[in-house]
């Protein structure tokens, strides 16, 4: 069993501490001041508020970062100088120069290992229509739509989160998972992007941004669009949807739905039955699973950072081999 410590208390940590008493031992958290009561009640052991005091713990084999986006890509980069091995929440970093930084260390250090979170990979139903594609059950893919919508749900965000200078923005904070979704279920790498995003639904804020797109141009020429937005009203929670049109078919994903429909020559849009069985990407990496490779996890948040730089430079960024 892993002995783990947790660095902050954002969205997501329940991926980590699901595992508690199967796969990981929680020993210790560190978190911001306001959130030590609730992190002392909810984990049940000890709390600092200096992550630091964590790293130099020798009971600690690795480290679980879900802290503010801004400040996530230094605690992964201060925990894998330490000697840990990190889970972390996407994204991994927000900033080139972290990334870089990031890249740089467990290329001298391979005995370090890191995960980010692109819990997708582990849904049923984005598993079940990689393996559609992947199997040429459609043909030859042509063109992939993604969308990611949610609430903004804004009385429940830490004020850091409606600021896009400090959260990331959308690419970095959502739609990096669609952005690794594409390249996942094709099998084939982004080589050019477009994108853009802004902010329709509160104007007078200028550092929120609502809606982001990336338009995507693939190694064999085929296309890929990921789009998504923090506008839905209360009536609908989220809006998950993927569609990978094919030489011979199409298949389309609805995740609010729990359905996957696939259209091909041997039939028409019926639902697929038999789909894989959805694992946790953390239980997959502790024990050595290829789910998530190191590579894709910073590859997803490499993608998000160029779309980022895209969208605010209103230019279009090739060579993404």
């Amino acid at each position: 069993m892993k002995k783990v410590g947790i660095i902050g208390g954002e969205t997501h940590i329940g991926e980590v501490t699901n595992l508690r008493g199967g796969a990981l031992e929680v020993v210790g958290a560190a978190v911001r001041e306001d959130q030590t009561k609730w992190a002392t009640e909810a984990f049940g052991v000890p709390v600092v508020t200096d992550y630091r005091e964590l790293l130099v713990r020798e009971d600690v084999d690795l480290v679980a970062v879900a802290n503010e986006n801004d400040l996530r890509g230094k605690v992964v980069l201060d925990a894998l100088l330490a000697g840990k091995d990190v889970v972390v929440d996407k994204p991994l970093a927000i900033t080139d120069d972290e990334q870089d930084a990031i890249e740089k260390l467990l290329a001298d250090h391979a005995e370090r290992r890191l995960l980010m979170l692109l819990t997708l990979r582990g849904n049923s139903l984005y598993a079940g229509l990689r393996q559609v594609v992947r199997r040429g059950q459609i043909g030859t893919p042509a063109f992939t739509h993604v969308r990611m919508a949610v609430q903004l749900k804004r009385e429940s965000r830490p004020p850091w989160f409606l600021d896009w200078h400090r959260s990331g923005g959308l690419f970095l904070d959502l739609l990096i998972h669609g952005l690794d979704q594409v390249e996942w279920a094709t099998g084939k790498r982004i080589v050019a992007l477009t994108a853009n995003m802004g902010n329709l639904g509160e104007p007078g804020e200028a550092n929120l941004h609502d809606h982001a797109a990336v338009y995507c141009e693939l190694e064999d020429g085929s296309a890929a669009v990921v789009e998504g937005q923090r506008m839905l009203p209360p009536t609908k929670g989220s809006d998950y949807r993927m569609t990978v049109a094919g030489t011979k078919g199409c298949a389309d994903l609805s995740l609010a739905e729990g359905k996957l429909r696939v259209t091909d020559p041997d039939g028409e849009d019926r639902p697929l039955e038999s789909l894989p069985e959805a694992v946790s990407v953390v239980a997959d990496w502790l024990e050595g699973g290829e789910l998530v490779p190191q590579s894709a996890s910073l590859r997803a948040n490499r993608l998000a950072l160029v779309a980022t730089e895209s969208a605010i430079t209103h230019k279009r960024v090739e060579g993404l081999e």
